[in-house]
C-alpha cells in the first residue's frame, strides 16, 4: 500500500476504511484457520462473512434506498425488527435465494 492509501485500521474514519479492516480481519482468520484451527467449515464461513460485511457497507452505506429501508434516529426504516438481518443477509449475498 502506498502512503496515500488508506490503512486497515480499528479507528476507522470511513466505510472504505471499514471495509479494509474486515479484509484485514477476514485474512487474519483465513491464515489463523489454515495454520492452527484445523481448516475449520464455520471459521471459512465466519472470514468470508467479515469480507463481505466490509464490502456491503461500503457500498450499501449511502444509498438512499437502503437508508430508507433501515431509517435512521429520526425516521423508522421501513424493515420491522425481525427484517433488518434478513435484509443485510440480502444485501451480502445478492446472488443468494433463501440460504
Amino acid at each position: 500500500m502506498s502512503e496515500d492509501e488508506p490503512q486497515a485500521r480499528l479507528d476507522f474514519k470511513s466505510p472504505e476504511e471499514f471495509r479494509l479492516t474486515c479484509h484485514q480481519l477476514a485474512m487474519r482468520l483465513h491464515y489463523l484457520n489454515r495454520v492452527a484451527m484445523g481448516e475449520c467449515g464455520f471459521t471459512w464461513q465466519v472470514a468470508e462473512t467479515l469480507e463481505r460485511l466490509g464490502a456491503t457497507f461500503e457500498e450499501q452505506r449511502d444509498d438512499p434506498t437502503v437508508q430508507a429501508l433501515y431509517g435512521d434516529g429520526y425516521t423508522p426504516g421501513k424493515l420491522g425488527r425481525e427484517e433488518l438481518a434478513a435484509g443485510l443477509h440480502a444485501l451480502m449475498y445478492p446472488d443468494k435465494d433463501d440460504t
